[in-house]
């Protein structure tokens, strides 16, 4: 009998402050415009002074556990993906693993594994997948593991990336006949090359980024997972041919969103790719006109160049494209729009956004994840929605947290954006919460983070 493994629930964790967009773009001389339509951000989730993303993971992955009355000896891994770990050699997971410590007891999860897991913004994927086989092999020792995708995505002031700004965590629940998503581990595809689209070296605080050139990335990569998935598809016989519509096989998805308008941009391209071989191509391509030609070009050139942008602008007017859009991922956006980017929590808060504003029966619903990381690999994979799903799903609380923020001048933004406040100087005093509450200064320590559960 096959052994079915999957996420049997999850919690998300959002900081209570946010710069709104158009703010940000008045301060900047721009049009407010290009960050509310041409991103498609509304605001952006900032971090307070005592915050990083250790403790977003700890609150996100204490939430889980409480809401589920699950005790240390029930977790048999905490694994977390992040690309801004504050520390190049000591995992973001033992501090995790400490700050719980702070709750449930010294010496209460000795017994985990506590990797961290590092591919940009696609290392939860990877961590999911990795844990959901050691589950299923049955290595595990306990019920449940946990992977945590926490990130602060941060570019300098006045550059081209700060508008894309963000912070959050995920916390996935993960284990065998899980209640909310079953993981067809069968069809999942990799799309991975060695590139130079955006990287952080270790010297700096902020990354380096080849906008443009890291759009045409994620657009290829994708496109290799795609393949990589439908060839999966057509070798198990859910479809018949490699030319039969992939598309049609998954009834929502959510993709990772560096900002709410690459979703769109990435949506498109995956539909162009898909529908190539089918009839209602030929209608399509005469009311928009042809695909513009590849030759001479790099898969990353023709996916930035001026031609295949205008010919993705007209196909995206279609009512063909803009009927699967809303059919299958609107949804995800409406959480994203409000936080920015969060790196590798990303795609997977594009998953609760879908759960928390839909309405409709999703039971039995296949659920795609189109999850990308710089640097570059794609994952294409996908779950089937489990009939309890909405008795998880009324527990989800990313749309109230989102609600209950405070909005914060451009001035505090910059500072906390430059660390100019101390860790006790936070716009909100931490309560009920970890705290990130001194540096080691000795010869021993120095630099080593001390955490707090500050009630």
């Amino acid at each position: 009998m096959k052994t079915i493994v999957g996420i049997d629930d999850m919690a998300a964790y959002v900081p209570k402050l946010y710069v709104d967009a158009e703010e940000l773009a008045e301060a900047r001389g721009i049009p407010p415009s290009k960050l509310t339509k041409g991103l498609g951000i509304e605001k952006l989730s900032i971090t307070d002074a005592h915050e990083d993303a250790a403790t977003m993971a700890a609150m996100a992955t204490l939430k889980l556990m409480e809401k589920n009355d699950l005790s240390p000896k029930d977790i048999d891994f905490i694994e977390v993906a992040t690309e801004t770990s504050p520390d190049a050699s000591k995992p973001i997971s033992c501090y995790v693993q400490g700050m719980l410590e702070q709750v449930y007891g010294k010496g209460s999860f000795n017994h985990i594994g506590a990797p961290e897991t590092k591919f940009a913004c696609v290392g939860a994927t990877y961590a999911l997948i990795d844990r959901l086989a050691y589950i299923a092999s049955n290595w595990n020792k306990a019920e449940y593991s946990i992977v945590v995708a926490t990130d602060i995505a941060k570019y300098e002031l006045n550059s081209s990336g700060e508008p894309t700004q963000g912070a959050a965590a995920i916390a996935l629940l993960l284990k065998k006949n899980p209640r909310l998503l079953a993981y067809e581990p069968e069809f999942t595809g990799f799309g991975t090359i060695d590139d130079r689209d955006f990287f952080r070296p270790v010297e700096r605080k902020t990354a380096v980024v080849n906008g443009q050139y890291s759009v045409g990335c994620y657009l290829r990569d994708m496109r290799i997972a795609a393949d990589a998935y439908r060839q999966n598809m057509v070798r198990v016989g859910v479809l018949k041919s490699l030319k039969e519509s992939l598309t049609e096989k998954i009834d929502l998805a959510s993709f990772h969103s560096p900002f709410p308008k690459m979703v769109q941009y990435a949506f498109a391209s995956f539909l162009i790719h898909d529908w190539r071989n089918l009839p209602k191509w030929k209608k399509i391509i005469e009311a928009i006109g042809p695909e513009p030609s590849r030759e001479g070009l790099t898969d990353v050139e023709f996916y930035i160049s001026k031609e295949y942008k205008e010919f993705r602008r007209r196909f995206i007017k279609t009512e063909e494209f803009r009927r699967e859009y809303e059919a299958k991922i609107k949804d995800s956006l409406e959480a994203l729009k409000q936080i920015g980017n969060s790196y590798t929590a990303s795609v997977w808060l594009g998953v609760n956004s879908h759960f928390e504003v839909r309405n409709d029966d999703l039971a039995g619903k296949r659920f795609g994840i189109g999850s990308y990381g710089s640097g570059s690999s794609a994952v294409v994979c996908s779950f089937i929605i489990q009939p309890e799903y909405k008795e998880v799903v009324k527990k989800f609380d990313l749309m109230r947290m989102l609600n209950d923020r405070k909005r914060i001048p451009i001035e505090v933004y910059e500072d906390l954006h430059e660390g100019r406040l101390k860790l006790h100087e936070s716009v909100i005093p931490p309560k009920d919460e970890f705290a990130l509450v001194s540096f080691g200064e000795t010869s021993v320590d120095y630099g080593y983070r001390y955490y707090k559960y500050i009630k």
